[in-house]
């Protein structure tokens, strides 16, 4: 477990520097003297190595010891770690990276603590595995996943929300269901702001301008409920 962050090598010929190649004559004075060149004064030599983060191992060995108390897994992975070596230091740093240890019950959810204060479900967290607050096991997070998996199931439940109360038809005319009445809504920018909305005068919504319109930056400038016709051509209920 010790190697599980480990030092990289040293940089060698490779990884140095662009250096300018040494001269293939000697360089004479005009009485063809070797002209004496001061020698460069030589700066403190670059250090070369640095923690290199290999956490699969890590990452191996919890998925391993699942359902195991986790007392006992931490005792295992603590057992060959020096708490004065800096390096092996970062393996326990990195444990709550992959595992909620604080965690407790509440109205039969197991939550944890954030880390910037509060806490959430176990499900909804950021960690692979959590310690179970009753049976003090080591368990995987079934609902667990990675941050760019949550964005996206996010932009596409935003954009499934508003395809139920939005239509865009061009630039200047959006149609929009308030109160589930279709209305016809122009817009344009809004300027200095001082101009009224008349979908905000009329208190159609109360959404921010911001997420209500297709785009930042517009205000509604007029507004008229669709016909029957003018639904059942945009195919709207």
């Amino acid at each position: 477990m010790a190697k599980v962050i480990v030092e990289r090598p040293r940089r060698g010929v490779r990884s140095a520097p662009l250096r300018k190649p040494g001269r293939t004559r000697v360089v004479t004075d005009d009485d063809g003297e070797p002209l004496r060149v001061r020698e460069p004064v030589r700066a403190k030599p670059e250090k070369t190595k640095a923690l290199n983060e290999n956490l699969s191992p890590l990452k191996r060995y919890l998925a391993g010891n699942v359902g195991r108390p986790w007392n006992k897994v931490y005792s295992e992975i603590s057992e060959h770690l020096r708490p004065t070596s800096t390096v092996q230091q970062h393996v326990r740093d990195h444990i709550e990276d992959f595992v909620a240890t604080k965690t407790r019950m509440k109205n039969g959810v197991v939550v944890t603590a954030r880390r910037f204060g509060g806490e959430e479900p176990v499900e909804q967290g950021f960690t692979l595995y959590y310690v179970h607050p009753r049976t003090g096991l080591l368990l995987r997070n079934k609902n667990y996943k990675r941050w760019n998996a949550r964005w996206r199931a996010a932009r596409l439940a935003g954009e499934a929300e508003r395809a139920t109360r939005m239509r865009v038809i061009d630039a200047k005319t959006e149609l929009h269901r308030f109160d589930d009445v279709w209305w016809e809504v122009k817009v344009a920018k809004r300027g200095d702001g001082t101009l009224p909305d008349v979908v905000i005068t009329a208190a159609l919504s109360d959404i921010p301008t911001d997420l209500l319109y297709s785009r930042p930056g517009l205000r509604a400038t007029s507004k008229r409920i669709l016909s029957k016709a003018e639904k059942k051509k945009y195919g709207l209920n």
